[in-house]
């Protein structure tokens, strides 16, 4: 059975490997993976042709676009009807970074044996 810190570590690697962008994500891009990011979160689902005919470009050229933004984990795409829709998928927001050797820090205050007290100070004047 695993303990705790392997339970722990197990879900924050899987929380890390979560699709979706986050804003700081889009300056990564270029102008037109941009673009298609942009108008997909601000349309919300949209088919190829919508997309299309939203940013000005041909439906044929769009397909490798989704695709690399599909792979990049930024856009979701879902089979309707036999339609596919596509959808921007957000990151989870973060919250404080931990430190890489937490694990190794908290198992050292776990295991280590108790530091003795300090001895009491001397009284003075006495």
């Amino acid at each position: 059975m695993p303990g705790l810190f392997d339970r722990l570590q197990t879900e924050i690697d899987q929380r890390e490997r979560s699709a979706g962008y986050s804003p700081a994500d889009l300056l990564t891009l270029s102008p037109e993976l941009r673009k298609l990011i942009q108008t997909l979160t601000r349309k919300g689902a949209s088919t190829t042709d919508v997309l299309a005919a939203e940013i000005d470009m041909p439906a044929a050229e769009l397909g490798p676009l989704l695709d690399a933004l599909i792979e990049k984990g930024f856009v979701a795409a879902v089979d309707v009807a036999g339609t596919t829709w596509y959808k921007a998928v957000l990151a989870r927001r973060r919250g404080r970074e931990v430190p890489f050797n937490i694990w190794e820090a908290l198992q050292e205050k776990t295991s280590a044996d108790p530091a003795p007290p300090d001895p009491p100070a001397a009284p003075e004047g006495g």
